[in-house]
């Protein structure tokens, strides 16, 4: 049996999820074809929708704000007989009665679950011990949660934001263009630790530096003190700085969301354990995207990505389980960030590389650098250079391989 000839498959299919890979899911395994029932739960108010523009596009003050660019059209589903329940909360996963229990007195049986259940913002402690959470405290994973930060943006207004990953330098960018005073705070060394070299970290820093954006590494919060309307008023970090500060954004990583997993009895490691066929340790349940420890058929380790195009591949691998054809080979991960004019595309995983070449194309505002290990290319960052990126995801399939 081959994915291009599937099997019909009725049944009930139940897609926990209402991300990116919770919608593409549903409408792969319908194609895929799975003819019972597909119904989709989703805790927000929203349709599925591109989540990227977030601390993207939407950040921006000349930005409109209107529905969500949604992921696939409102009469997609009723065409294709998808049933998208939005406001739907599960809380719990009975594996062996193949029931959910949701919105705290509702039920609901499957045939096959599907656990596309993404994560949550990483919190600071300091901010996690307090009974309420401050009012200008914010993360960023939702429109409600853009909405709510972008509504903050005023000219002259202090930022102050932990993590100098892809999300708090996207924030850093939209929010200095809109007048405000923004202070960076990163507990490493450098701006984009975790994933890319000192040379790509280096470009950054500077872009960030000459527009006003304070950047200071090796640094954390050490306390925070409140004004009288319960918002944080001062920061105070490492080095014994103190700031005042009229909002604070926490960008410092992702939770994945385990738990309705480990309560059902599910393998649980770094994410959701979940085999090739995206199946977990229930042959009735999968598991993807943000959510989901798989084995990299690229790198020979296991890893969990975050990113849109790992929730796509995902999807359609699940799909492909569910109607029992046969996956296609993987995709080289890939990932993508925004600030100010510059695009920053990286193509492959790049821990444990022991060698890097850059590669120059415009005195230093259009380059790549490579990263391999063992003489063998693992990844590429392409700073506005396409070219670069195309050829590395190319290249570092046929070195993999050969």
């Amino acid at each position: 049996m081959t994915s291009e000839n599937p099997t019909a498959v009725e049944g009930r299919l139940v897609v926990v999820g209402g991300g990116t890979a919770g919608a593409e899911v549903a409408f792969a395994s319908r194609s895929a074809g799975w003819t019972g029932e597909i119904i989709v739960l989703s805790e927000e108010a929203y349709a599925p929708y591109h989540r990227p523009p977030l601390s993207k596009d939407l950040l921006k003050m000349d930005a409109v704000f209107a529905d969500p660019d949604p992921l696939k059209g409102a009469s997609l589903y009723a065409k294709k007989n998808v049933d998208l329940r939005l406001g739907s909360r599960v809380d719990g996963i009975d594996a062996t009665a193949r029931t959910l229990s949701m919105n705290a007195n509702q039920s609901l049986s499957y045939d096959r679950l599907v656990l596309a259940v993404g994560g949550r913002a990483r919190e600071l402690p300091l901010i996690a011990r307090l009974e309420t959470r401050p009012s200008n405290v914010h993360e960023l994973r939702t429109l409600d949660d853009c909405v709510r930060l972008r509504s903050c943006f005023q000219s002259g207004r202090v930022l102050m934001i932990v993590g100098a990953g892809y999300i708090g330098l996207e924030v850093a960018a939209a929010a200095v263009k809109a007048g405000q005073r923004v202070i960076l705070l990163e507990a490493a060394t450098r701006v984009l630790a975790r994933v890319t070299a000192p040379v790509v970290s280096q470009f950054f820093e500077r872009e960030h530096a000459k527009r006003g954006v304070e950047i200071l590494t090796s640094t954390t919060i050490e306390s925070l003190s409140f004004g009288t309307d319960g918002g944080v008023d001062r920061v105070v970090t490492s080095d014994g700085s103190e700031y005042h500060v009229d909002n604070l954004v926490v960008g410092v990583g992702l939770e994945p969301n385990i738990e309705l997993a480990n309560d059902a009895g599910l393998e649980i490691g770094n994410g959701i354990v979940v085999d090739d066929s995206m199946t977990t340790s229930d042959p009735n349940i999968l598991a993807l995207g943000d959510c989901a420890d798989f084995h990299s058929g690229f790198y020979d380790r296991r890893v969990r990505i975050e990113s849109v195009a790992n929730a796509v591949e995902h999807a359609r691998r699940a799909a492909i389980t569910l109607t029992g054809g046969d996956p296609k080979p993987w995709q080289v991960p890939w990932f993508w960030s925004n600030q100010y004019e510059h695009s920053l595309k990286i193509v492959g995983l790049s821990t444990g590389y022991d060698e890097t070449r850059v590669i120059d194309d415009s005195e230093g505002t259009s380059f790549a650098v490579e990263y391999l290990r063992d003489g063998r290319l693992i990844a590429v960052d392409a700073i506005n250079h396409a070219a670069a990126f195309q050829s590395g995801k190319r290249r570092i399939v046929e070195t993999i391989h050969a």
